[in-house]
């Protein structure tokens, strides 16, 4: 099973980069390199801005990236994100670190079982929900605080369902929860509770249909904009860890015989 599920155990000293990745563990694997990617790529590191700032966290633990500017100016810089940081002086570390990464990341993949990979999965389809629904009730002028807890909770119906049908799902109920936000006022509380309740009665309505097997794989399913610039982490994660492709979108996260 691999490492770096509910915490990072990490090095205090600059290890070798294999030893390090699997201290971090997969999901924060894919988060440096897409970091280091994000130097010439203008996308976003993560589906979540917290995610590149609690790696940065685990890395200068580690003793790897530098508390403030390195002595040397080797500063790097997110295209996207505003995000900067260095590493220390004294690590062994290439000029090309993004494609070590990478190479790294596609030699652990044979290493990981299916539930690694599912649980990997599992983490970036969550982010995404969540980064989704945040966005669609920004749009309304729902304040954003509270509602991933509700993805927290769901139950199985809503982890039978791919990411596209969740994005559905979510796009329909917020429609819902936000004719009771305009209708109290601006009553949170009370929107929010309508979107919990939105959410799984639309959940369970659309699992009973997938269970019945009359849907195809992109009915009721909500992929994204062309034009939207897709997280690096994710284009990391399907390009050396997760061989699953346009499933990412299409398909619940469950790999093997389950």
């Amino acid at each position: 099973m691999i490492y770096g599920r509910d915490q990072q155990t990490l090095i205090p000293s600059w290890p070798a980069l294999d030893a390090l990745l699997v201290s971090l563990g997969p999901f924060y694997a894919c988060a440096w390199c897409a970091l280091e990617r994000s130097i010439s790529v203008s996308a976003p590191v993560a589906a979540n801005p917290a995610i590149a700032q609690h790696l940065l966290l685990f890395l200068k633990a580690a003793g790897v990236v530098a508390e403030g500017e390195s002595s040397n100016g080797a500063i790097r810089r997110s295209l996207y994100d505003p995000i900067s940081w260095s590493y220390k002086d004294g690590t062994e570390l290439s000029g090309n670190l993004g494609a070590l990464l990478t190479q790294a990341l596609s030699a652990w993949r044979p290493l990981l079982d299916s539930d690694d990979q599912e649980w990997l999965w599992r983490q970036l389809s969550d982010r995404e929900a969540g980064a989704y629904l945040g966005a669609l009730l920004r749009r309304h002028r729902i304040g954003v605080r509270n509602a991933e807890e509700l993805l927290r909770f769901e139950e199985d119906d809503w982890n039978e369902l791919s990411l596209g049908r969740k994005r559905y799902v979510l796009w329909s109920s917020v429609r819902g929860a936000a004719s009771e936000f305009l209708s109290t006022g601006g009553d949170e509380a009370a929107t929010l509770a309508v979107l919990g309740r939105e959410i799984r009665r639309r959940t369970h309505w659309l699992s009973l249909k997938q269970a019945s097997g009359s849907l195809g794989n992109a009915e009721y399913c909500f992929l994204p904009d062309p034009t939207w610039r897709r997280p690096l982490m994710v284009d990391v994660a399907l390009e050396c860890l997760l061989p699953i492709g346009d499933k990412y979108w299409l398909a619940p996260p469950v790999l093997g015989s389950k």
